[in-house]
């Protein structure tokens, strides 16, 4: 995009002083060489140093930890130790000022970081691992609202931050780093353990994250009147074209996801005792020779009552509120997940497999799979005579 030459203000101090600090921070107020000279400096700012691969591999090797010990405690770990993610600013900077080459750079740094991240989390944590600690990555293979307020929030403050002060602020970054290293972590501990759903949801909502981290930082910086030096008149519109097609996508598999994640309560019939009568009493008469009727009546009631054992129920239990995956096999591939606290009824099992205990339940909407046996509290089975 090309601008037209800007009318230099003769004297700013006799503007009203919201425009006086609207000028100060708009970029378009700058002549053409102090804006290449900003510009420089701010992608000289967010450019990425070799901090930005070792951090990113000390956090892939936290979250691979917390996924297999299945502790939240090593994922606030892994996003104190991760590194700054100047390169998702350098993207938004690169795109909204037109620079095909430089975006090339910035992204090619990122998913090196993140390649870094997905190794060292299937490294220490799907490498060898049972699959008992998957519940914890399953839960980021999955877009979720609030992840998603919290990434536009980052993204949003980090492109505040280097639009008014050239840096990136450590706690947005931070914001931004959870929610794009956690997916990525879980691509990397999906492939160790051989898990489809789990390394194919989390590529997704990585792709989605990513996008969306641009699309809001990128929006910022616009708002503060970054603009191309060069190019095309076409080049802003088209790529805020391209930011709104691809936000719009992320909006709906959004939309998608979270309805799916809502439970709808199906009443389950409860079970009703069926009598078996017996027959009725039978008369037998016998006539005799003496004209002496001798009647012999034979009344047999059966009615024993018996014990029908229900299965027993349980509720699932101390996952620390990450719930559990409901898998189709003892260690098979998941099918869905239960929350904590979700009653079901046990229908087989134990059966052991790779020295965990694994039960087969059913939960009150007819679904049925087999859970980890250490993941459920068994209530005390009351049994129910029929008669």
């Amino acid at each position: 995009m090309t601008f037209e030459p800007l009318q230099p203000v003769d004297d700013p101090e006799s503007l009203p002083r919201a425009r006086r600090r609207r000028a100060n921070r708009m970029l378009t107020q700058m002549r053409a060489d102090e804006r290449e000279a900003y510009l420089e400096e701010l992608a000289h700012q967010v450019s990425p140093g070799i901090d930005l691969y070792l951090f990113a591999g000390a956090a892939g090797l936290f979250i691979g930890l917390a996924f297999r010990f299945d502790q939240l405690a090593l994922l606030v770990a892994a996003v104190l130790v991760a590194p700054r993610l100047a390169p998702v600013a350098g993207m938004a900077l690169a795109a909204v000022c037109g620079s095909l080459r430089y975006f090339g750079r910035q992204i090619g740094a990122l998913l090196l970081a993140l390649l870094l991240v997905a190794l060292a989390a299937g490294l220490f944590g799907g490498i060898g691992d049972s699959g008992s600690a998957s519940v914890l990555a399953a839960g980021y293979a999955g877009l979720n609202l609030v992840d998603f307020i919290v990434l536009v929030a980052g993204a949003s403050l980090m492109g505040l931050t280097l639009a008014r002060s050239g840096t990136i602020d450590p706690i947005p970054s931070a914001l931004v780093a959870y929610e794009l290293f956690l997916p990525a972590a879980s691509v990397g501990y999906g492939l160790a353990t051989a898990q489809s759903s789990v390394w194919q949801g989390a590529g997704m909502t990585l792709a989605l994250n990513l996008s969306w981290a641009v699309v809001a930082c990128g929006l910022v910086l616009v708002l503060y009147g970054f603009r191309p030096l060069t190019g095309s008149g076409y080049s802003l519109p088209t790529a805020i074209g391209l930011m709104a097609a691809v936000g719009l996508i992320s909006a709906l598999n959004l939309g998608v996801s979270v309805l799916a994640a809502v439970p709808t309560p199906t009443p389950t019939p409860s079970p009703t005792p069926t009598v078996t009568p017996s027959p009725p009493p039978t008369a037998t008469r016998t006539p005799t020779a003496t004209a002496t009727a001798t009647i012999t009546s034979t009344a047999t009631d059966t009615a024993t009552p018996t014990v029908t054992p229900t299965p027993p129920a349980a509720l699932v239990f101390g996952t620390g509120g990450a719930g559990v995956l409901l898998r189709d096999a003892p260690n098979g591939e998941s099918s869905s997940g239960l929350i904590e606290g979700l009653p079901v009824v046990i229908i087989a099992g134990p059966e052991t497999v790779d020295g965990e205990a694994w039960l087969q339940v059913r939960v009150a909407d007819g679904r049925e799979g087999w859970i980890l046996a250490r993941y459920i509290a068994t209530l005390t089975p009351t049994p129910s005579p029929t008669p």
